[in-house]
């Protein structure tokens, strides 16, 4: 029995049932309108019944789903440079002409290069080639059974993983468009250095030279600074020993934005030299700190500070022994006070004054009575004794990241015996530990006034810990990484550096240069509603122009397309502040999709190979078509759609009951019914 009609006829036994007790027992005699009004009450009942019940129609639908089958076309310049674009174009209108591969699959066409798209029409002129992405994204949308790829492309890329190891569960079927011929070629294949540089120190530089040919050969490499040759290397290849790992240590000799340029001088018969070249930037930058240690005497401790501070080398230490002379402490961005005495009170005054960051370590011979008077950050109660402090790490400190290098197993360090009382907020690094007692009292401590940034350690004798720590693991590195976390904290200038910029040195002409900058307040706190303009200017052309800042998320962006090549400065400012960056970057006259002449064969073979397809050549492309579309693998299939839908419009179930409703109340209204 239908289940619809059986709550037709509940519903109907329930009106009826109403509408009875509301008509056919009338207290008082009516007219011979009861059984109208009975009619009326009866199909509202019922109605409302079926609005509620909401009876629906079901049918199965049977569909037929076609195989998926993705063109994928290379829409980069590089196609250009290998004389492919009628290729291209002639294997487009081939497929979409195959009434076979158009019954058998549901086509759908995407562009690629340096980005995927829907393909619309074909420039040739993307600077870029990824097509990893493009698989990618292919797979992401069809996720639920194997897709195969007619993959149009010359099998070059430039950006993006090595496809042609790509795991994925799609067929590949590459068509390679260019000349196959492999010609005699010298090649840079890739670049490895930093971005940064320190002055006076060398940095490394890595790169990659690849050969191409049957014969021996002998070439040229040089390397040049600001057009400068600072270096030259003869190399030498066999069709054996093809290609050459080679690193470069170069000197930063002066502070700025510098410019250098690889290259390997060309054979007589190469073809394609764009390739020969590669270009790079280094920003020569002076991080040299300087720090001095002001004692009254000698001490082993001094000389175990200086080695340690020292092993990093960016940082030159100078121990003075106070004896009346001055000293200019302005050269110096780091002042540490060992045991301080009265022969350093001056230094305390112009410390106060010039609010130079410090590291204060006391012992037994510090003079406790002068440093409670000279500064009045922390005072001891000092007794006559002396007492060893054991070091327990707090994993809790807050200021900066470091480690624990086994300080509950070092040596005591001595001081005078006496309660620390601090002024100002503080943090542990270290606590104090009595034989088996742990006290709440630093060993080393740090805090901050509001320009200055300074430490204290309780105790002496650091030069036994340096020794056991290269005792237990033949190495001074874990204590010296140790204390030059500390030297960082106290080096760092308070200031909030409150502009940040982000941009690349180097890029190409046909590329867009993005220059990203973060701003913040001067509590960290990410600030959007800051107006920034770039002023940017063209070094040889003298040309200048003013952008905005356009904010994305939470850090602002400007994009500046289509440059002409040369060198470029430019000056970043905040409206209304007095807060501004300056910066470089040059545009170099190059395409990167012009060191390709030649289609990349080997690549394509491998990705169809690994992806379990087939490369084809456009002259053998009827043929592929026609085992495409005739493989059994790629088969339709068939879907059942169940389909429901309400028996009775509600809208028209709801316009009758308040119709019948309605009619029902005018009646009796009319009647006097009410």
């Amino acid at each position: 029995m239908n289940i619809n009609f059986f709550y037709f006829i509940v519903a109907s036994f329930v009106a009826f049932i109403i509408a009875m007790f509301l008509y056919k027992y009338p207290k008082k005699k009516r007219q011979k309108l009861p059984l109208l009004l009975f009619v009326l009450r009866f199909l509202s009942i019922i109605a409302i019944l079926m609005l509620l019940i909401n009876p629906k129609w079901e049918k199965h639908e049977l569909s037929i789903y076609k195989p998926e089958l993705v063109i994928a076309v290379d829409n980069s310049a590089s196609i250009s440079f290998v004389n492919g674009k009628e290729t291209v174009k002639t294997v487009i209108e081939r497929i979409k002409k195959d009434k076979n591969l158009e019954k058998r699959f549901d086509i759908s066409y995407f562009s690629f290069g340096t980005q995927t798209k829907v393909l619309d029409s074909l420039s040739f002129t993307d600077f870029q080639t990824d097509p990893t992405e493009l698989f990618h994204q292919i797979e992401a949308l069809q996720k639920e059974s194997k897709t195969p790829i007619v993959f149009i492309t010359d099998g070059n890329q430039t950006i993006g993983n090595s496809y042609e190891y790509l795991q994925t569960k799609n067929p590949i079927y590459p068509i390679v468009i260019g000349d196959t011929i492999q010609y005699v070629d010298l090649a840079i294949t890739q670049l490895n250095t930093n971005k940064y540089a320190f002055l006076k120190n060398k940095f490394p530089v890595e790169f990659f030279t690849l050969y191409k040919g049957s014969q021996d050969i002998v070439t040229q490499l040089s390397i040049y600074q600001d057009k400068k040759r600072i270096y030259t290397k003869k190399l030498s290849f066999t069709a054996k020993k093809s290609s050459q790992n080679i690193s470069v240590m170069l000197p930063a000799n002066k502070v700025g934005q510098h410019y250098y340029s690889i290259s390997i001088s060309p054979l007589k018969n190469e073809k394609n030299t764009q390739n020969n070249r590669k270009d790079f930037s280094i920003e020569v930058v002076d991080q040299q700190t300087s720090i001095l240690i002001l004692s009254s005497f000698n001490h082993p401790d001094l000389g175990a500070i200086k080695k340690s501070i020292e092993s990093n080398k960016q940082r030159k230490v100078t121990i003075e022994i106070a004896k009346g002379q001055a000293v200019d402490l302005s050269k110096y961005h780091l002042v540490i006070m060992y045991q301080p005495t009265i022969n350093l009170a001056g230094y305390f005054k112009i410390i106060e004054t010039d609010q130079l960051n410090t590291i204060i370590i006391t012992g037994t011979k510090t003079d406790w009575t002068f440093l409670n008077k000279a500064q009045s950050n922390f005072s001891k109660n000092a007794t006559q004794l002396n007492e060893n402090y054991l070091a327990t790490y707090n994993i809790n400190f807050p200021e900066f990241v470091t480690k624990d290098i086994g300080f509950d197993q070092l040596p005591p360090l001595e001081d005078i015996f006496g309660k620390t009382t601090f002024n100002v907020p503080y943090q542990s690094l270290l606590y104090q530990k009595i034989g088996n007692t742990l006290t709440e009292s630093p060993l080393l401590a740090t805090y901050s006034t509001e320009y200055q940034k300074n430490a204290v350690l309780f105790g002496e004798g650091l030069w036994r810990w340096r020794m056991l720590n290269k005792i237990e693991n033949q190495s001074f590195k874990s204590f010296d990484s140790f204390w030059d976390a500390l030297i960082q904290f106290t080096v760092a200038n308070k200031n909030v550096q409150q502009l940040d910029l982000d941009y690349k040195k180097l890029c190409y002409s046909n590329q867009q240069q993005v220059i990203y900058a973060s701003y913040v307040d001067k509590n960290k706190r990410v600030d959007t509603r800051a107006s920034i303009w770039l002023y940017l200017k063209n070094k040889q052309r003298n040309k200048s122009e003013k952008i905005p800042f356009s904010l994305k998320e939470n850090r602002y962006e400007v994009r500046i397309p289509n440059l002409d090549f040369g060198e470029y400065t430019f000056q970043v400012k905040v409206e209304n502040q007095d807060i501004q960056m300056f910066g470089s970057f040059k545009v170099l006259d190059y395409n990167v999709e012009q060191q390709f002449s030649t289609a990349n064969k080997q690549k394509l073979e491998k990705l169809a190979q690994s992806s379990g397809g087939k490369i084809i050549y456009p002259d053998k492309l009827e043929t592929h078509l026609k085992s495409l579309a005739e493989n059994d693998i790629y088969q339709s299939v068939q879907k059942s759609k169940k389909i429901s839908k309400a028996l009775i419009d509600w809208h028209w179930l709801l316009g009758f009951i308040i119709l019948s409703l309605s009619a029902e109340w005018f009646i009796r209204k009319y009647k006097g019914l009410i």
